[in-house]
């Protein structure tokens, strides 16, 4: 399983600093997956490549959990909460996609 876990948290590191420039500059549906989907976002709308990113997030969220391995600053926590803030549209004070991509951009 740690094979497995450091796997996927290299895969989804690569894939998140491939795309995070993209998003700086043009913004995007980079944090819209279909977990995480306002209403005012079609599912056709939401990029392969952001599904592939939850879809490593969960899986490296999942094996740390397993492992009992602290999820606090992972690369997979902090998308997953970067989604969760880019989807709570009640927030009016939420950042946007290109700021949220810079926060993480950052951290990574």
């Amino acid at each position: 399983m740690e094979a497995q876990l450091a796997a996927a948290e290299v895969d989804l590191v690569d894939l998140l600093q491939r795309q995070l420039p993209h998003a700086i500059q043009f913004g995007g549906y980079l944090f819209v997956n279909s977990e995480f989907l306002p209403d005012y976002v079609p599912l056709y709308r939401v990029p392969p490549a952001s599904e592939m990113i939850l879809l490593l997030a969960r899986e490296s969220l999942s094996l740390r959990d397993q492992l009992e391995l602290p999820i606090e600053g992972t690369a997979a926590k902090m998308y997953i909460s970067a989604c969760m803030e880019h989807a709570n549209i009640e927030n009016e004070h939420r950042r946007g996609s290109r700021q949220l991509a810079s926060w993480l951009h950052g951290k990574l």
